[in-house]
């Protein structure tokens, strides 16, 4: 994805996912935004009400085919200059269909959406675990490096063909300023996604003879690099991560928590049990992001949008218990 000429600084911004955990970290900063003139929030459940009179809200359902022209129609008539498409899926997945449906499906009809209603820019969340946990790869992941993903699970691979369409329609639609922001594991005690409910739970299976490097990144910083990924002129992913890293281990501990090392066929086992009580919920086709290293690169964030990151990953780790 090439830079753009700047589209100039959006005034009139709108998001999917208001209430999700990442568009609860970014909404207080865009209503704190002075130019900031307007947010259209969308989705299917209205925000907690605010005093600014800069909030407004429309019902948008992305699983319903009408969806990209009533997503048309909001964007045109509220003349929105950004949209942050944050309606992401990260609880438990029941039903592998729907969530199909909602991730791969609803991106493209908000990527059909944007070009008709001609959004100068689209800013879009995804995840430096696309990168895949493998033995063979660079030991610092950038942004260029394959997206491997983790083709046993429908929960990465959903996420790879979004970005594989994201990649398209900004090659085909340079008008429109795309920006992916690849998130390592957002942890603090506000965000509800896999890591966090793996990591409050008070005994945390890992593989014996494995302690991969994990980088994660305070909640705060999530919201800091949403913001910041209004402005600029520099199109792409960015990989947006915590200072430093840790062995997950130490990330179990700091979490609160306590890591079980259990070989691989007792780890399984562990987990499925712990899933099939609702204790947890981690895939068990995931296990490889407990075998392997994953870290990405930041320089390019701290370059193209002004990413620094206020905390590292211990800080993050120990937010979830309120350090």
């Amino acid at each position: 994805m090439a830079g753009v000429t700047n589209p100039g600084p959006p005034r009139r911004v709108a998001l999917t996912g208001p209430t999700g955990s990442l568009g609860a970290l970014l909404l207080p900063r865009l209503i704190a935004d002075e130019g900031v003139e307007s947010v259209l929030t969308l989705g299917l459940r209205a925000p907690p009400p605010e005093n600014s009179g800069k909030v407004s809200f429309q019902t948008l359902d992305l699983s319903r085919p009408d969806a990209e022209g009533t997503l048309t129609a909001a964007l045109t008539d509220g003349k929105i200059d950004a949209l942050f498409h944050l309606a992401l899926l990260l609880g438990p997945i029941h039903d592998p269909a729907l969530a199909h449906e909602l991730e791969v499906v609803g991106t493209l009809q908000v990527l059909s959406a944007v070009s008709r209603a001609q959004v100068a820019r689209l800013i879009l969340p995804s995840f430096t675990m696309l990168y895949g946990a493998r033995g063979e790869k660079p030991a610092v992941l950038p942004e260029t490096a394959t997206l491997h993903g983790c083709p046993a699970s429908r929960f990465v691979t959903d996420r790879v063909r979004v970005e594989q369409e994201v990649a398209l329609f900004a090659e085909r639609h340079p008008g429109t300023l795309v920006r992916v922001l690849r998130f390592a594991p957002v942890l603090g005690r506000t965000v509800d996604n896999p890591a966090t409910r793996l990591l409050r739970r008070a005994v945390v299976p890992t593989l014996l003879g494995f302690d991969p490097l994990w980088q994660c990144l305070h909640e705060e910083d999530a919201g800091a690099a949403l913001h910041l990924a209004l402005r600029g002129a520099k199109g792409g992913p960015f990989n947006i991560v915590g200072r430093g890293t840790l062995p997950l281990s130490a990330v179990i501990h700091e979490a609160g928590s306590q890591s079980l090392p259990l070989p691989t066929p007792l780890a399984r086992a562990a987990l499925r049990a712990l899933n099939g009580l609702g204790v947890t919920s981690v895939p068990l086709n995931l296990l490889d992001y407990f075998r392997y290293s994953w870290v990405a690169d930041g320089e390019k964030a701290r370059q193209g949008l002004g990413f620094t990151p206020r905390y590292n990953t211990r800080e993050a780790a120990a937010s979830i218990r309120g350090s």
